[in-house]
């Protein structure tokens, strides 16, 4: 009875732990930016009002979708910098189109880093992450493919399709 006691004792210390490293602010290089696990929240409430800017500025290409293909990702991992310009462009484009209905059951972790890109929350290299952002999609665990800085093809919306006709 006491170690069940105990070892329920450290998940919640540990649940108190993980919960006081969602959202930090740390200053680096000068600026305040937002450093570990991050929420959709603290990235649109965070700085001069950029995300909120560069979302209300996009419209998705919906066209570009084939709704009806029944495979998908599972999970994303979006590692970035509030610091960084690409950051700043692209992961407002890529919330807005994962606003659309089909992608909502799909959970994104955002990741965000320091401009030397590194973070105290997990090893980065293990990611090998080099650039900014690095968007990384997954299925069963397994990665099967990520998207660095900017869109491969003409926009992030092809991107994804490409992705999804190809798991198919």
């Amino acid at each position: 009875m006491a170690k069940r006691l105990i070892i329920a004792l450290a998940i919640v210390l540990g649940s108190f732990n993980a919960f006081s490293q969602l959202n930090r602010t740390i200053n680096d290089e000068g600026k305040n930016i937002l450093y570990g696990f991050c929420t959709r929240d603290a990235l649109e409430n965070n700085g001069d009002g950029w995300f909120k800017a560069e979302y209300e500025s996009y419209t998705v290409k919906t066209e570009k979708f084939n709704f009806e293909l029944p495979e998908k990702f599972d999970s994303v991992q979006v590692f970035m910098g509030t610091w960084e310009s690409n950051s700043r462009r692209e992961v407002p484009r890529f919330c807005k189109i994962f606003d659309l209905e089909y992608f909502k059951d799909i959970p994104v972790t955002f990741i965000c880093l320091d401009s030397k890109i590194t973070v105290d929350v997990l090893n980065v290299d293990d990611y090998y992450v080099q650039f900014l952002p690095a968007i990384v999609f997954y299925k069963k665990g397994e990665e099967l493919c990520r998207f660095l800085e900017q869109p491969r093809t003409e926009s992030m919306e092809s991107d994804i399709m490409d992705l999804m006709e190809r798991m198919q």
